[in-house]
């Protein structure tokens, strides 16, 4: 499934609408071969809990846990200990005596549960010299850590996710898929990173860090830097570095969120795709940790929503080593913490006392700061694996340790159930906290969860703000959304599927900034089968930004969408499409529904689209809705004005040929106003060669609307096959004329 977004301005002589996005999706995805299943209202929650000297303790009773939900404390309804074989000198899963001294009825029943564990080898942040570290501890794992219940995984993600063995406990097939597999392009990746980081930061010191120079850009500054002479050598090289740093920022800033969008939909396909696995779910990631932009925190968010969701631990796991930091690095942003590291000792006091109290892992503000700046990647690794109850296991040289302890620590926990006082399902957050009786304890656990209902877990939670909203929200709040849905044929029993959908540029919020006008979307579609199950979505925040001029000229057009879909034939669909203003709240929604019936070797027809006008293709390889070079725009809200060209497409499909292999089709258009026929084009004849795959020829024509009075039209095509003894077929669509 393609995830990337291609957002283009069209400009046409004849309309002109903003045409944003062309994604195709494919249901196989990993997101969409979990089935949604009835959401049960208890939380379950996954405990470690370790002593003073951070050993795992396990001789502990339900009596002696406090779990509390938004403050508000819960009554345990189940309470079982699981211990891995390795911590446990008698074997046993379950303490007997343990499990009697439960306070709640209804307890987990006794045995020894499967342990499911995902082993992601993020190869695309890990560089090559230490890929051989993380198989030589991923090897020891495999030998000396994997139990007899425990099902391994193992992925690798490189230029691409992809597995290298099923759930497995076959040690010789897990070690053969370890030690053989590495991706070049992804180790490339992070080598790069690395080098370019190291090469500008030494650059910048050895050419004089901490010059300030102020030059006016353009020719100015070229004579300025010329004029310096020897005097001024060290402060021009300052500045040509200051440049060099900028453009290097950019790209890379570029290249990080495109490798932290593949990293952040690994881990979260993963997640969504152990959900349905019994027992305990652990995902253990080796990474070097990647880039959280302010742009991608949404998705850092759905990440470790998913993973809560799903019952699965992430544990992180750094394979660099021990690293020494220093704290010039000219590259590194500025932030709270770089600033208060050149602040006064009266202006680092008056940071107050809480920010130093608030320390995490022995560690204050202060002591952070030296990190600032090459500690980024390491910060998501912390926040994954700390809000989905695992451990972050970083800066060492002894892998299989790390791997060692956290071995015992996926297969060691106190597992507690309870049933939320809270039933209502708002999509907002609900933090849990586990506490314990016993004193010098500490307890670890996931951070909370998102009350999202079943049917809707393919969403993050600001989507499912979004589509309530959308159902709950007063008239001045809601904007109109045109849809329209499409079907035509692929090879086999699939169809492409294209979702078009419209809003009127005047509902939407522009503002200016500099000599662009400005919008931010959120957009988020749904498409569900006969029984109601959430089969794909699509959508996502959506910026729009257009000169002055070009605003000018849509604002009294339509923002359009389209999405393309790849769904299979035999089932009815429905189409949910949901977007919001995110400067004013406003919110907008529709739905449609479709069949796909099996396709036939009989002369068949496609769905009909009607379309303002065309532009060049930008692409040779993407056929659909494009014939002779042309792409074809098609409209959801349909509506025209008298002097306008209406343009049409559509496919025909198992056509009869003629003895030199072409078409022999008839084709009738009537624009039809009500049950009356108030235009008829001539009919015309197709004499072609078809197209393979499925076999199929294409119309796409247009018409000159002229003469017609404002209201409700439909346009019927009829083919009539020659060829073929005369079979017919047909097809409508409907549209508008405008009040001029």
């Amino acid at each position: 499934m393609k995830f990337r977004t291609k957002i283009a301005l069209i400009l046409s002589a004849i309309s002109i609408i903003s045409f944003v996005g062309l994604r195709r999706h494919s249901i196989q995805s990993a997101y969409a071969q979990e089935a949604i299943k009835v959401q049960t209202a208890e939380v379950l929650i996954d405990a470690v809990v370790t002593d003073r000297h951070n050993k795992l303790v396990t001789d502990l009773k339900a009596d002696d846990f406090v779990v509390y939900e938004d403050g508000v404390q819960q009554t345990l309804t189940a309470f079982r200990i699981n211990r891995s074989l390795a911590a446990s000198k008698e074997g046993a899963i379950a303490d007997p005596k343990i499990m009697a001294a439960a306070t709640p009825a209804n307890l987990i029943a006794s045995g020894e549960p499967p342990v499911y564990t995902v082993l992601l080898l993020d190869y695309s942040t890990v560089e090559a010299a230490n890929q051989k570290y993380v198989q030589e501890a991923a090897t020891n794992y495999v030998k000396e850590r994997l139990q007899p219940n425990e099902h391994l995984a193992i992925f690798l993600l490189g230029s691409s996710l992809r597995p290298l063995t099923q759930f497995t406990n076959d040690k010789y097939k897990l070690l053969a898929a370890v030690q053989s597999n590495t991706d070049v392009r992804g180790t490339a990746v992070a080598s790069e990173r690395e080098s370019l980081n190291e090469t500008v930061d030494s650059a910048a010191a050895s050419s004089g860090a901490g010059v300030s120079v102020s030059v006016a850009p353009g020719a100015g500054a070229a004579g300025t830097g010329a004029g310096m002479g020897g005097a001024g050598s060290a402060a021009a090289d300052a500045m040509a570095m200051s440049r060099i740093q900028a453009q290097y920022q950019s790209l890379k800033s570029a290249l990080d969120r495109e490798q932290t969008r593949q990293v952040l939909l690994a881990l979260r396909a993963i997640s969504l795709g152990l959900k349905q696995m019994p027992g305990r779910k652990n995902l253990l990631l080796v990474s070097q940790g990647f880039v959280i932009q302010e742009q991608l925190w949404g998705q850092l968010k759905s990440v470790v929503d998913s993973a809560n969701k799903s019952q699965v631990a992430i544990y992180a796991l750094d394979p660099s080593g021990l690293k020494t930091r220093g704290v010039s690095g000219s590259m590194r942003p500025r932030d709270e913490f770089s600033s208060a590291l050149g602040a006064s000792e009266n202006e680092r006091n008056n940071l107050g006392s809480e920010s130093r109290i608030k320390a995490t892992g022995g560690e204050n503000v202060f002591d952070r700061v030296t990190q600032v700046g090459h500690d980024q990647p390491e910060t998501a690794l912390r926040y994954i694996s700390g809000s989905t109850g695992g451990i972050f296991i970083h800066n060492t040289n002894d892998l299989s340790a790390g791997l060692s302890r956290v071995s015992e620590d996926m297969k060691t926990y106190f597992q507690l159930s309870y049933r939320s006082t809270n039933p209502k399902m708002d999509g907002k957050f609900r933090e849990i906290r586990v506490e314990l009786k016993v004193p010098h304890l500490t307890v670890r656990s996931r951070a909370g969860y998102y009350a999202v209902p079943a049917g809707y877990d393919l969403l993050s939670p600001h989507e499912y703000e979004l589509v309530s909203a959308a159902g709950t929200a007063s008239a001045d709040l809601k904007m109109p959304l045109y849809l329209r849905v499409g079907s035509f044929r692929q090879t086999g029993p699939d169809y492409t599927v294209p979702v078009i959908f419209e809003v009127p540029t005047t509902a939407l919020r522009f503002e200016k900034q500099a000599d662009s006008e400005i919008a931010n979307l959120s957009v988020v579609g749904l498409v569900r089968d006969a029984k109601g199950e959430l089969v794909t979505r699509f959508g996502s925040p959506t910026k729009l930004q257009y000169t002055t001029a070009e605003y000018e000229a849509i604002k009294s057009a339509y923002v359009s969408f389209m999405e393309v879909l790849t769904l299979p034939a035999g089932s009815a669909y429905s189409f949910d499409v949901f977007i919001a203003d995110e400067t004013t709240n406003k919110v907008a929604e529709a739905q449609r529904g479709l069949f796909l019936k099996q396709p036939e070797q009989s002369l068949g027809l496609s769905s009909l689209l009607l379309a303002h006008g065309a532009q060049k293709a930008q692409t040779k390889q993407l056929d659909f809705l494009t014939v002779n070079g042309v792409r074809i725009r098609p409209s959801a809200h349909c509506q025209f004005h008298n002097g306008d060209n209406l343009l049409f497409y559509m496919n025909v499909y198992n056509p009869g040929l003629t003895a030199d292999k072409k078409t022999d089709l008839e084709v009738n258009v009537f624009v039809m106003k009500g049950a009356t026929a108030s235009t008829k084009l001539p009919p015309y004849h197709l004499a072609q060669a078809v197209e393979q795959d499925p076999i199929h020829v294409t119309i796409a024509r247009y018409m000159k609307l002229e003469g017609l009075p404002a209201g409700d039209y439909t346009l019927v095509l009829g083919v009539k096959d020659v060829a073929a003894g005369g079979v017919e077929q047909g097809t409508r669509a409907d549209f508008s004329i405008a009040a001029d």
